[in-house]
């Protein structure tokens, strides 16, 4: 008898029962069981009687898929010595979707990112490959690797993607990108 009654259980809906988090995508409100991920999710309903399941604030901070903001130190150098003309330090937007597309721009020095985000073996830790394009300095546009980790309690992530290619008709040149990003 419990065969039957278990298997017409599993024909119900029951998503809407463990729903925590009430998030806005595209002007849609969804009920999830994950934490929101865009901005617009975090701003608290409106209305007579809003409901706010679960806490936005810090449910904002317990992924690092999602929007980052801050400002990014740009830098290159050759043998050693730091290049003046690609030293930037500017207000950076970087969006990693849930499936690990990067997008990201920097309009003040030109660049533009686009790459890939992989998880790492610390949970709070992705691994980056990305390529700039449109930066100010041409030497910048290139592909770098590095890592986005989360510190949830400071509501921060750390971004840093680098490289130091071998590159046989320009050696000496290592490039990289660093900062402190925030929701």
């Amino acid at each position: 008898m419990k065969r039957p009654i278990a298997a017409l259980l599993g024909l119900l809906p029951f998503s809407f029962a463990i729903a925590q988090y009430r998030c806005v995508e595209n002007g849609k409100t969804l009920f999830t069981d994950k934490p929101c991920t865009t901005l617009e999710s975090a701003a608290p309903p409106r209305g007579s009687s809003p409901k706010i399941i679960g806490d936005p604030a810090n449910s904002a901070y317990s992924s690092a898929y999602g929007d980052w903001r801050g400002q990014i130190q740009y830098q290159a150098s050759f043998k050693g010595q730091p290049v003046s003309e690609a030293h930037a330090v500017v207000q950076t937007t970087i969006s990693i979707d849930p499936q690990g597309k990067i997008l990201g721009s920097s309009p003040e020095n030109g660049c533009r990112m686009k790459g890939i985000a992989s998880p790492s073996l610390a949970a709070n830790v992705l691994q980056l490959d990305v390529t700039l394009s449109g930066c100010n300095f041409s030497r910048l546009n290139r592909r770098l690797t590095g890592t986005l980790a989360l510190f949830p309690k400071d509501k921060r992530t750390q971004f840093w993607v680098y490289a130091h290619p071998v590159d046989f008709l320009n050696p000496g040149w290592s490039y990289d990108l660093k900062g402190t990003l925030r929701r």
